[in-house]
């Protein structure tokens, strides 16, 4: 899978992050939560992927 849609994080970051989230074969027809581990805070970010709100963070 080399060619895809990466998902990253959206959230306002202190330290100017934009982390990588996952990788999809193709967009995401509905909108799906994940959990990303930030590697500074440690905190689990959820992150909406999908096409109802593209890349957006929840918090």
């Amino acid at each position: 899978m080399a060619d895809g849609v990466v998902h990253r994080c959206t959230k306002n970051c202190p330290w100017n992050k934009n982390c990588f989230v996952c990788k999809t074969e193709s967009e995401v027809r509905e909108d799906v939560v994940v959990l990303h581990k930030c590697k500074i805070t440690k905190e689990d970010i959820p992150v909406h992927i999908g096409k109802a709100t593209a890349n957006a963070c929840v918090g």
